[in-house]
């Protein structure tokens, strides 16, 4: 059996402050602590499944036009509570860079700003 080697993943630093004033913001304020732990885990073990399987996201339309070919995983927990986790892989430098955590109800148009 041949081993996979794994690929660092980073957060970068604007993806990781949305996600706490905005996706862990609104998760507070709508779900209780116990269930704001378990989806928090959901989100972080989704993101962590790309160490191995780094292109099993959906390249992302609204961002075709960059170099780095952004993709995205979809994370949906309610029908009103959807995000995209968008990233794109470094091949040379096995590292997936973690860019946004887009909730999908905003508008497409704000994605392209963000990233």
């Amino acid at each position: 059996m041949v081993e996979q080697q794994s690929f660092k993943i980073e957060i970068t630093y604007p993806a990781e402050k949305r996600y706490q004033e905005e996706i862990l913001a609104y998760l507070v304020k709508n779900f209780s602590l116990e269930r704001v732990s378990e989806i928090d885990d959901n989100i972080t073990a989704l993101v962590a499944s790309l160490s191995t399987i780094p292109k099993r996201g959906s390249l992302e339309p609204v961002l075709k036009e960059y170099p780095q070919q952004f993709r995205f995983i979809l994370h949906k927990e309610t029908r009103n509570f959807e995000i995209k986790i968008i990233y794109y892989v470094n091949q040379s430098i096995r590292k997936i860079y973690v860019t946004d955590f887009f909730p999908v109800l905003m508008y497409p148009e704000k994605l392209k700003k963000r990233n």
